[in-house]
């Protein structure tokens, strides 16, 4: 009954046996290339291989010491080798030749061949396998391209595997060369400083300094986005109604707002003459814009009648809604308190009585 486990087992084993042991003795049933051999490996695992040399047998080893998406570097007897998938390239190992090939990186393991001639369908020139770009080289006719740069293969400039091989710009995966960065204007979204043509990178977008923004939408509340991209304190919005709010309230202002009281009781009479009444003044106000945030409040007095009097300024009252300060002007100095309340006093006792000395003389 315990056969079928043990089955089980060894079976597993021999399957995992397709990976390379990251924990492997060197030497210890180092498989013999006679022809190639397929190794997987993880980044850090080492693997030990044999090959004839003459009349001996030597034990070498291979360590993945770094893979990256479309690359990986391996180490031959401590020699360094870089490839990206699909390239080949040859090593010497005491007078023998190997060929190393990149085949493919998958979840992290990188499969790669160990042949003793290059593979079929790779260049080759005078037996000596011709590297793909990208692959790590050392002068121009070790390159399919013909182009060796900053010890890689790629058909023209500075050539990389990766952003840290460009001191400029960044790395092509699909050319293997240094490409400049073209730096973005304001308002375009960005990662960091060095995206900015202002040098700028901030709120995940570029402008020339401070908190960085596209529309209002990325700023915080009480923030406007300008049309530098700069989120700045939103500016308040100063307006005509505002200004005369503020006059109103004022001591000139409420008792200006008194005597239309007065003026619409007395036009409101029961009984008098309806001339008189006409000529009683509305109190009626305007506003001139001095500035974005200054308005003049000015308080007049106006008539219904043809032949009542003139329309008067009585009151300007100046209001500056930054500070919230106003100043006051009278034009007509006798409205007083205490006008207004001998009037609305009179039109108490005798409205009627009252109404010909409130009225606009009628010529």
């Amino acid at each position: 009954m315990k056969l079928l486990p043990t089955l089980a087992l060894v079976t597993a084993l021999l399957l995992l046996g397709c990976y390379s042991n990251p924990t492997s003795v060197l030497g210890t049933d180092a498989p013999l290339i006679t022809t190639s051999k397929n190794f997987t490996m993880k980044e850090g695992w080492q693997e030990s291989f044999k090959l004839i040399s003459g009349d001996s047998t030597e034990v070498h080893t291979v360590v993945a010491s770094h893979i990256l998406s479309n690359a990986a570097t391996l180490r031959i007897d401590s020699k360094p080798v870089t490839l990206t998938i699909g390239s080949t390239h040859s090593v010497s190992l005491n007078g023998k030749t190997v060929f190393l090939t990149l085949d493919s990186i998958t979840d992290n393991y990188a499969r790669f061949t160990i042949s003793l001639t290059p593979q079929v369908g790779q260049p080759s020139q005078g037996g000596v396998q011709l590297l793909q770009n990208g692959a790590a080289c050392s002068n121009n006719s070790a390159c399919l391209s013909n182009h060796c740069g900053n010890g890689y293969c790629c058909t023209s400039g500075s050539c990389c595997i990766s952003n840290s091989n460009c001191s400029a710009g960044e790395c092509s995966t699909t050319t293997y060369n240094c490409s400049s960065i073209t730096l973005l204007s304001n308002g375009s979204r960005c990662n960091s400083n060095s995206d900015c043509l202002s040098n700028h990178c901030n709120n995940s977008y570029c402008c020339a300094s401070g908190k960085c923004c596209l529309s209002t939408s990325n700023c915080a509340s009480g923030e406007t986005c300008n049309s530098s991209y700069s989120c700045i304190p939103t500016q308040p919005v100063y307006t005509a109604l505002a200004a005369e709010q503020k006059a109103n309230s004022t001591v000139a202002g409420m008792l200006l707002g008194r005597f239309s009281l007065i003026f619409e009781t007395a036009r409101q009479c029961s009984g008098g003459s309806n001339a008189y009444k006409q000529c009683v003044p509305l109190v009626s106000v305007r506003e001139e814009k001095v500035s974005s945030s200054t308005f003049r409040v000015i308080y007049s007095y106006s008539f219904n009648g043809t032949g009542c009097c003139a329309n008067t300024d009585v009151l300007i009252i100046t209001a500056e809604l930054t500070t919230n300060a106003t100043t006051t002007q009278w034009i007509d100095t006798t409205q007083t308190s205490s006008l207004a309340d001998t009037m609305n006093s009179s039109l108490s006792s005798n409205c009627v009585a009252a109404l010909p000395y409130i009225a606009c003389k009628i010529s």
